[in-house]
């Protein structure tokens, strides 16, 4: 991991996605609301949100990792999704839209979006020089 003043708080919150989006994707039903994005959707953010969100906690080196590591996921959980749920069912385009979520993440952490939280310190520092408590 980077070495970031409040890296292991994001490493915590990063985590509490990764089990939002396991709880999610194992509840027996998901709630129709309307207003929400589609299904599909909602599957492309949350593998994107967890992607980038490690990519900025992890060197660009281990980008590969964290993909792997969620494809892995995102495949797991929809095998889950059709043995442990009477409601739900596996599903190969839920599966391509997390990989487009993680595609996306990849692509623009290599482009520069990887570096998040550096920034994120670098601007929490600078607020708290300017404004003691």
């Amino acid at each position: 991991m980077l070495t970031l003043p409040h890296g292991r708080l994001l490493l915590v919150l990063g985590w509490l996605l990764v089990l939002a989006t396991v709880a999610g994707s194992l509840m027996p039903t998901i709630p129709k609301v309307s207003g929400l994005p589609g299904d599909k959707v909602l599957h492309f953010l949350a593998y994107f949100g967890m992607t980038i969100w490690f990519a900025g906690l992890y060197p660009l080196r281990r980008l590969w990792l964290i993909a792997a590591a969620f494809l892995v996921l995102g495949g797991v959980l929809e095998i889950l999704q059709g043995t442990l749920t009477a409601h739900r069912e596996i599903s190969g385009y839920d599966f391509l839209a997390n990989s487009a979520g993680i595609a996306g993440a990849c692509l623009l952490a290599v482009l520069g979006l990887s570096r998040w939280a550096v920034r994120l310190e670098a601007w929490v520092t600078r607020r708290a020089a300017v404004n003691p408590p």
